[in-house]
């Protein structure tokens, strides 16, 4: 099973390191802490098996859920960077951002975008490099 969600995961907490501290792979109402960055793969499907030269493929799929509790226009933004991200790692975004209304919370602005990329045996996402302070 191809699995690029660990990568992913590491590559956005790498992405808005500077704008948000917490990254993680939690789905939920309210995180722990704010502001906040939950990045879940939702789906993994196969997509072609047994290509030439046993290569396989699956179609991943990436939730990104972004939390304040100051403003949407905050968690508008930091999904925005999560948006960049996603890009340069080839994602193509599907769904949003569009934002959720949290009826338990009202205090909570939650922002969510979902992402689809093809994923191979032989294709490797890139780990992208730490900024230097």
């Amino acid at each position: 099973m191809i699995d690029v969600s660990n990568r992913v995961l590491t590559n956005i907490k790498t992405y808005v390191a500077e704008t948000c501290k917490n990254v993680s792979n939690y789905s939920s109402k309210s995180p722990p802490a704010f502001p906040a960055v939950s990045v879940v793969q939702i789906d993994n499907p196969d997509a072609c098996m047994d290509l030439e030269n046993n290569e396989n493929a699956v179609t991943s799929v990436i939730e990104i859920q972004c939390y304040s509790n100051k403003s949407n226009t905050e968690s508008r933004n930091i999904v925005n960077q999560c948006c960049d991200a996603m890009r340069m790692m080839g994602y193509r975004r599907s769904y949003g951002p569009k934002p959720v209304t949290n009826a338990s919370d009202t205090n909570i602005y939650r922002t969510v975008a979902r992402f689809t990329r093809l994923v191979s045996t032989v294709d490797e996402i890139e780990k992208f490099e730490t900024k230097e302070a």
